[in-house]
C-alpha cells in the first residue's frame, strides 16, 4: 500500500513549481489531491493524476468555505494540507510599494492563515479519525538577510513562526504542522533570477550540491513531514537548500 493510499491532501499553488510536483507525488503514492490555484491551468494539471481541480485564490477568505463544499460534495474528507501558493516581490526593503507589501502579506500568510483556519475541524478528523498534517512551503530567505527581497523574506519568515506556533497550539489536537524552506529552485518565479548569468554564476559559487533544484527534489522531503514516518515531528522548518545556507 502506498504511503497515502485513501487519504486526501489539499494542495494550493498546484498549477506550477514546487505545488505542482508535490500534488504530482502525493497522488502517485495514493492520495487524492483537491488541486487549488487561481491559474485555470490547473484544471489539466490535476487532470493527469485524476485530482479534483478548484480555481481560486488563496486571498479570498471564501476559499476555504469552497474547499470545505468541494470536499463535502465529493465525499472526502481531509488529512493534509499543503501551502505551495506564493508570490515574490523583487524589491529592497524600503521601497518597495504598499500594494505590493500587502499582496506579499495577503498571498504568503495571511491568504494560508485563513485558509488553515477553516480547515482545521476536518483535519483534526482526518478521513478515517486520525487528524492530519499540514506542510507550508517558506523559504531560506526566511532565515537571512538577502538583498534585494527582504519583504519578500520577512513575510516567509512570518509564515515559518506561525507554523512553529500553530504546532504548539494545534499539537493537543493531534494536528502537526511543519515546513520546508527551499533554496534555489527552477519555477517560473525563480526564472527572472536564474536567467541572469553573473546573478547564477554568484549562486552557484556558494551552493555545495552544485545544481540548482528541481521542483521534484521538494517532493521527497515535503511527504515525509506528511506521513506517518514523520508522525513525531512537528513545529519543524526543514531546509532544502543544497546546502546554500551553510556557506
Amino acid at each position: 500500500m502506498e504511503r497515502f493510499e485513501g487519504q486526501t491532501a489539499i494542495v494550493t499553488g498546484a498549477a506550477s513549481g514546487i505545488g505542482a510536483a508535490i500534488a504530482a507525488s502525493l497522488a502517485r503514492e495514493g492520495a487524492r489531491v483537491v488541486a487549488v490555484d487561481y491559474d485555470t491551468s490547473v484544471k489539466a494539471a490535476a487532470a493527469e493524476y485524476d485530482g479534483v481541480p478548484v480555481v481560486g485564490d488563496v486571498t479570498d477568505p471564501e476559499l476555504g468555505t469552497e474547499l470545505l463544499a468541494t470536499l463535502a460534495r465529493h465525499g472526502l474528507g481531509l488529512d493534509h494540507l499543503v501551502g505551495a501558493a506564493g508570490i515574490q516581490v523583487r524589491a529592497a526593503g524600503i521601497d518597495i510599494e504598499d500594494a505590493d507589501w500587502q499582496r506579499l502579506l495577503n498571498v504568503n500568510l495571511s491568504g494560508f492563515y485563513r485558509l488553515l483556519r477553516t480547515l482545521v475541524p476536518p483535519l483534526e478528523q482526518g478521513s478515517h479519525g486520525s487528524p492530519g498534517s499540514v506542510v507550508a512551503v517558506t523559504s531560506m530567505s526566511g532565515d537571512r538577510a538577502v538583498p534585494g527581497i527582504v519583504p519578500y523574506g520577512s513575510v516567509k519568515a512570518a509564515l515559518a513562526h506561525l507554523i512553529r506556533g500553530l504546532a504548539v497550539e494545534l499539537g493537543p489536537r493531534g494536528i502537526r504542522l511543519n515546513g520546508i524552506a527551499p533554496g534555489y529552485v527552477s519555477t517560473p518565479m525563480t526564472a527572472p533570477i536564474l536567467e541572469d548569468p553573473a546573478t547564477l554564476q554568484r549562486i552557484m559559487a556558494r551552493l555545495p550540491l552544485q545544481h540548482i533544484a528541481e521542483p521534484e527534489e521538494m517532493t521527497g522531503p515535503a511527504l515525509f513531514l506528511l506521513s506517518r514516518e514523520a508522525r513525531y515531528v512537528t513545529g519543524q522548518i526543514l531546509a532544502v537548500d543544497g546546502g546554500y545556507a551553510l556557506t
